[in-house]
Order: structure tokens, then C-alpha cells, then sequence
């Protein structure tokens, strides 16, 4: 989605997880999480291709089909800019109020072309991070692979292996989005400053780094919706309860 102008571009602790993905200021709908509006579509699989380079030079993995990739309601960012970038706003649906429009695509990034995939397999890390339109810098040990097009890395982070058969392409920090500058704003959507939380937590690949490549598809795995994290704190709230019963 990464929209340039001219072209239609545009771990932490539990904690933090939690207000993430469940607290909100609630100014667009009263909706308290973004998996709660009518308009949800849920951050998706990546699907790559050859190898190539993106718009600035980073080569990588091509990603080749449209995917979604949510931000969450979060303090300091307005839940309609949340929804403008989730849904991606053109062009406008009267069926939303009058400060917010509804695209018409299945998912909101659908520039995947110009998204490319790096994967660094020898466990050193150190990939470059890119800010648009030409700044680079490099990351840290931890950085292993990155997503990036228009020259900005929006995802990064390291390799985990599973130990069952499959890695994952964990982001850092947990459930971070970077998004292009804002000053003056790049596109119509990212509106805002910072990096900011986003429901991937990171991308599972059945198989070992090597064997990332053409026709790879890697599963999203998404922040814990708060029902989910409200059940388990229920949960290990009633077996603290039963161990203390059984000590007496």
C-alpha cells in the first residue's frame, strides 16, 4: 500500500501485546479492537516469487500477490486513521461517516510488486533498514530479514527456528510497523509519526531459512485477539486459584 504520490503506492512484554491489540481509544466506532469493525479483513500470508528490487535497489524475494497488513487501535493515533490505512480509503463508500471512505480492493496493499523479501540465513543479521527516499542504515544482529518497498523497510526482524520444521520471521520490535516519513507526509495514510503496532507478530515458513524462495508462502501470525488473551488471563487467574486451594 505504501502509496507515492502520482501512483497508487501508499519480544516486547504481554503487556505491551495487550494494549496493542486491546486497548483503544475508540474514536472512530466505539469498536475497541480493529478485529471488531465491519470492515476487518485479517493481516495475511505472503505469497513469493523470483528474485528482484524493489523501487530504491533493495533486492530481495518478490512478493506476487496483494496481501492485508493491519495496524491497531492505539494511543496517539486517531482509530480512523487506523481504519483509512486497514481499508485503504479510495474511493469513498457512503455507507461509512462522512470523515472516512472505504476502498474497493480485496486487501490493502496491493503494490505488492514493489515489495521484495530478504532473508539473511547465516544468522549474522546486520540488513540494511531503509527510510524513504534514500536513507540507509545498518541494522542490528538482530535484523534477518526485511520488507521493504519504495526504499522503506516496514517490516524487520530475526529468524526463529521452530524446532518442529518451521522458522519464523519474528518482527522487532513485537508487532511493529514502520511506516514512511511524515514530515512532509509520503501518501495519504500515514499520517502519523513513529513506528506503530500492527497485528503480525511475524511470518511462519514450513521448512528451514534456505529453503525460503520462488513459490514460498509465508503464514501470518497475528497478535492474540483480546478475547483470547481475556480466556487465558481467566485461565491461569482459576489454576493459581486451584494450586493455592491444594497447598492449604
Amino acid at each position: 500500500m505504501a502509496r507515492m504520490a502520482g501512483k497508487h503506492l501508499v519480544v516486547v512484554t504481554l503487556a505491551t501485546l495487550l494494549v496493542a491489540g486491546g486497548i483503544a481509544q475508540a474514536q472512530w466506532s466505539g469498536a475497541a479492537t480493529i478485529r471488531d469493525e465491519s470492515f476487518y479483513v485479517a493481516s495475511s500470508s505472503l505469497v513469493l516469487g523470483p528474485l528482484g528490487s524493489e523501487w530504491g535497489g533493495s533486492e530481495g524475494w518478490t512478493i506476487t500477490q496483494g496481501f492485508q497488513l493491519n495496524l491497531e487501535y492505539q494511543a496517539g493515533v486517531l482509530d480512523k486513521d487506523i481504519a483509512n490505512i486497514n481499508t485503504y480509503l479510495y474511493p469513498a463508500n457512503a455507507a461509512f461517516p462522512s470523515d472516512h471512505t472505504d476502498g474497493t480492493w480485496d486487501v490493502n496493499f496491493d503494490d505488492e510488486e514493489e515489495y521484495v523479501l530478504r532473508v539473511d540465513c547465516t544468522g549474522a543479521g546486520g540488513l540494511p533498514l531503509y527510510t524513504y527516499p534514500d536513507i540507509e542504515v545498518t541494522g542490528g544482529s538482530d535484523i534477518q530479514w526485511t520488507m521493504t518497498a519504495w526504499h522503506q523497510t516496514i517490516l524487520a526482524g530475526d529468524i526463529v527456528d521452530n524446532g518442529n520444521g518451521t522458522i519464523t520471521l519474528r518482527v522487532l520490535p513485537a508487532g511493529t510497523y514502520r511506516p514512511f516519513p511524515n514530515d512532509p507526509p509520503v501518501n495519504n495514510v500515514e499520517i502519523f509519526d513513529g513506528q506503530v503496532a500492527c497485528e503480525v507478530l511475524g511470518y511462519t515458513f514450513t521448512g528451514t531459512c534456505a529453503g525460503i524462495g520462488d513459490g514460498s508462502v509465508l503464514q501470518a501470525e497475528l497478535v492474540p485477539e483480546p478475547a483470547t488473551m481475556g480466556l487465558l488471563g481467566l485461565g491461569l487467574t482459576a489454576l493459581a486459584a486451584i494450586r493455592r486451594k491444594r497447598r492449604r
